[in-house]
């Protein structure tokens, strides 16, 4: 990993408060959608769209209104997040297409699990930029 990009995982973290669930992959979608920055730019905004809409979901609960459309919008961008990542990592290294399959598309819970992880660590980085920062070159 570039050393501008791990300088930017840290500056991340302060700015989010938090350490991040998955640095490592975080980096490797930057600097992989650096060839593909409008595919990045897709990723990290469904992901703050998913991460956003699970959080009003949990809150509201599976009986209030507008659960069901708000329901069918976060499995739906949950599917178009998962296939923009795959589509960035499917001309990565073996060992980076491994691992992501192997942790993030699983049809399990666990791995459900960690791709939501995944995916608020990379609203964080949508949030920087709406933010008006930029991302490592």
């Amino acid at each position: 990993m570039k050393v501008s990009t791990k300088e930017f995982l840290a500056a991340l973290e302060v700015f989010a408060n938090r350490k991040l669930n998955f640095p490592r992959e975080v980096g490797e979608l930057i600097e992989l959608g650096a060839s593909k920055p409008e595919v990045f730019q897709d990723i990290i905004f469904h992901a703050k769209f998913v991460t956003n809409s699970y959080r009003v979901m949990t809150r509201i609960g599976f009986d209030a209104e507008g659960y069901d459309k708000l329901s069918a919008e976060f499995k739906e961008s949950l599917e178009k997040v998962s296939t923009l990542i795959k589509t960035l990592v499917k001309e990565s290294a073996d060992e980076i297409k491994t691992r992501f399959t192997g942790q993030f598309f699983r049809l399990d819970q666990e791995s459900l699990s960690m791709l939501m992880r995944l995916l608020a660590d990379l609203a964080l980085v949508k949030n920087w930029m709406v933010d008006g920062k930029k991302l490592p070159t």
